[in-house]
């Protein structure tokens, strides 16, 4: 298998037991070899946010802090790997934004689907929207 660059929807189902998707998540995690999931600063910092978040999380909002030692605790896990940003990310992500008026998520998803490109990695999501970018080899769970 090779190794994959996570979006922050998979990271978040993945911690979240009562994520609608959690089963999913943990059973693509289970899977994984060692060194098989990638985590960009990018992402990292959007699930903190995301589980701080009152009006997502509800009751399982999490202090910042919190959400810091829980990306830390994953982060430990051999499966995973911290990875800064590629060389070349600034040449591959102009030409991802041109290919639809970008919106807010887009300019986002461009980032990560650029970032993937330029690491030569895969892309693990749960939103379809990733397959609108040519290049990018994008794993839907």
């Amino acid at each position: 298998m090779k190794p994959c660059l996570v979006d922050v929807n998979v990271w978040l189902a993945l911690l979240v037991r009562q994520h609608e998707h959690h089963a999913r998540a943990s059973h693509w995690f289970d899977a994984l070899p060692a060194s098989g999931a990638r985590l960009c600063r990018f992402v990292q910092l959007a699930l903190i946010r995301l589980l701080a978040n009152r009006s997502l999380m509800r009751d399982h909002a999490i202090a910042v802090s919190a959400g810091w030692d829980l990306v830390a605790k994953l982060l430990e896990d051999e499966r995973v790997e911290f990875l800064p940003e590629p060389p070349g990310l600034d040449d591959v992500m102009p030409t991802l934004l041109r290919y639809r008026a970008p919106t807010a998520q887009l300019v986002s998803d461009s980032y990560l689907a650029s970032f993937a490109i330029a690491s030569g990695l895969s892309l693990v999501t749960l939103d379809q929207g990733f397959r609108q970018f040519r290049g990018v080899d994008v794993t839907i769970l």
